[in-house]
């Protein structure tokens, strides 16, 4: 039960919750003003300041209910059109002006919005137009009566000028701004502006004629001018053409001879440039037959020569020690021949030797093409030959003896026992 109880209380406060909600989306909604850029929203009712409104311009605010009330001022452009009828100028001449001026609301309290609150909320456009209207038509005539009649036709961007600059003032009093102001029409009803025109018109004419009467008199007067001064041109021009003739032909000489002169110059650098070219030709062709020569005779023989000394030096360093070998040699064998054993084996070693040369020289030397043995009959001629020939080895050995000192007889009878 008491759950229950629980659960009614909570959804009353759920409802109640939601009924708040929504009574104050509708009071929102209903005094939530939202201001456009091109309006000012007065909420009055309530002092703030001074004043006993506010001021909003584009943008939102939240009205007090009853206690403020809600107004708004358009700030859209406000188009006057004026026709002003016989407004006086300063020679007592009446004007009628049309003009067309474009008037505001001031945007700000500094321009004058205040002013504007105070005459014009509640009223609509009209009363604008009404009091702009009044003031600039005023301001106007006024300016008209300082200018002469011809002087505002001939400066109505001057006159424009004027009435906006003194009307600022009377319209900011009443919390307005002037944009723009044109003058579309200025005329009279008496014809004074349009005799003002003839007048001016005679006046244009009439100088115009005197100014083309002046201007065919200086025609003429210069034409004269002119031919006169082109006479004297044409003769100055001829003047002009012997003279350059004249110089012409002394440069003409003058670019001949130089050109003569650089002929010459141009010929004579050409043979100096051929002899040189021929010279460096001629230098490179010995420089060339000298290298020819270096490398065919010179390069060779020095070749040949250092290959000979060395050759030289190579059979001097043989020819040195060989003789240097042979000398040790003798040096050793003249040693071992002063030893009687050695120098005897010497001797049977060099024994054939000497036998084959003398056998050599006594074959050379006798030629024995028939040898005939005569026998005296006792059978004693082939012993004869035999005994002869024992006797010819015996004189050998004993010539070696005589020639070297050695017995070979006595030296074979030694070896021999020292054999056996």
């Amino acid at each position: 039960m008491e759950k229950i109880v629980d659960m009614q209380i909570v959804m009353v406060g759920i409802f109640l919750g939601l009924l708040a909600l929504m009574v104050l989306v509708i009071y929102i909604k209903a005094n939530m003003k939202i201001c456009p850029p091109n309006e000012v929203m007065i909420f009055s009712g309530r002092r703030k300041g001074d004043v006993g409104y506010r001021v909003i311009r584009g943008g939102r605010a939240l009205k007090i209910p009853l206690i403020e009330t809600v107004h708004t001022l358009s700030l859209n452009t406000i188009p006057i059109e004026m026709d002003v009828t016989g407004a006086l100028t300063r020679g007592t001449i009446p004007l009628n002006v049309k003009a067309m001026a474009n008037v505001k609301i001031a945007g700000s309290m500094e321009s004058g919005l205040g002013n504007a609150i105070e005459r014009f909320l509640g009223k609509g456009s009209g009363a604008v137009t009404t009091t702009a209207r009044e003031i600039l038509e005023g301001t106007l005539r006024g300016i008209l009566s300082t200018m002469e009649p011809e002087e505002a036709n001939a400066n109505r961007i001057e006159l424009a000028q004027k009435l906006t600059k003194e009307a600022n003032g009377d319209l900011q009093r009443m919390g307005l701004i002037l944009d723009t102001i044109k003058i579309q029409e200025l005329k009279d009803d008496k014809g004074y502006l349009e005799a003002i025109a003839r007048k001016k018109n005679a006046e244009v004419q009439r100088d115009a004629r005197i100014v083309e009467a002046l201007s065919h008199a200086e025609a003429s007067r210069k034409e004269s001018d002119s031919k006169r001064i082109a006479e004297i041109a044409e003769i100055e021009a001829r003047k002009a053409v012997v003279e350059a003739e004249m110089v012409f032909r002394v440069q003409q000489a003058e670019w001949q001879g130089g050109a003569n002169r650089v002929e010459e110059k141009a010929k004579l650098a050409g043979d100096i440039s051929r002899m040189e070219e021929t010279r460096a030709l001629e230098e490179k062709r010995v420089d060339v037959n000298r290298l020819k020569y270096e490398a065919e005779v010179i390069v060779p023989a020095e070749a040949e020569k250092e290959a000979l000394l060395m050759k030289a030096i190579g059979q001097a360093a043989r020819t040195f020690e060989e003789g240097k070998a042979k000398a040790e040699a003798l040096s050793l064998l003249r040693e071992q021949w002063e030893k009687e054993e050695s120098r005897e084996l010497f001797l049977i070693q060099l024994l054939p030797e000497l036998v084959g040369q003398v056998s050599k020289v006594i074959a050379s030397n006798l030629s024995v093409e028939r040898l005939t043995v005569v026998d005296g009959g006792n059978g004693g001629g082939v012993p004869h030959l035999v005994g002869s020939l024992a006797g010819s080895v015996t004189s050998f050995f004993e010539q070696m003896k005589t020639l070297t000192g050695v017995d070979l007889t006595k030296l074979g009878e030694k070896t021999k026992a020292t054999l056996s």
